[in-house]
């Protein structure tokens, strides 16, 4: 069995030799599945990522997000800690780049505690038929979602698709839209 930091290179590997305009099709498709199901319908908030490719683009369901008039919330990361919480997506306060170079909401941004998060899309890297995940090695979402009461989603390439054996502390997503 490979360990998770060989998987993550392959499938990293994998996602950056598809096509730029491809990846982008097949994202919003990931994004369109997503819209129909009635977690997304019935959520008032939705915890989701900025995406960086190779990451599944997240633009389509933020703009979404907001002409359906839901609360967006975007996760801002603590080193060393690496504790994370969500904060109100808003036009007032800026945001900054992190440590690990992705843009996140700055200090002043109103956090949302994590019981008021109805939809969490949770992001990874490769993805098993059991619906657990290898994420991106910082273990932030692994933290957050220990007790996490709401719905988690994830959206997955058929190129990160792998099978692996979970860790004990693993928590698998609700959902898996796959394409």
């Amino acid at each position: 069995m490979e360990d998770k930091r060989l998987i993550r290179e392959k499938i990293l590997r994998n996602l950056n030799n598809i096509d730029k305009i491809e990846h982008r099709e097949r994202s919003i498709k990931l994004a369109e599945k997503l819209f129909i199901l009635p977690e997304w319908k019935n959520a008032n908030s939705i915890g989701i990522t900025l995406a960086r490719h190779p990451e599944i683009e997240t633009e389509t369901i933020i703009l979404q997000a907001k002409k359906e008039g839901k609360t967006v919330l975007i996760p801002k990361t603590y080193y060393p800690s690496r504790k994370m919480e969500f904060k109100k997506m808003d036009s007032v306060h800026p945001l900054i780049k992190s440590k690990f170079g992705i843009l996140e909401p700055n200090e002043l941004t109103e956090t949302v505690p994590k019981e008021k998060i109805d939809l969490l899309l949770v992001p990874g890297v490769a993805f098993n038929k059991s619906h657990f995940r290898i994420g991106f090695g910082g273990g932030f979402y692994d933290r957050f979602l220990v007790g996490f009461k709401g719905t988690t989603v994830s959206l997955c390439l058929y190129e990160q698709q792998i099978e692996f054996t979970q860790e004990s502390h693993d928590l698998p997503v609700s959902i898996l839209i796959e394409g």
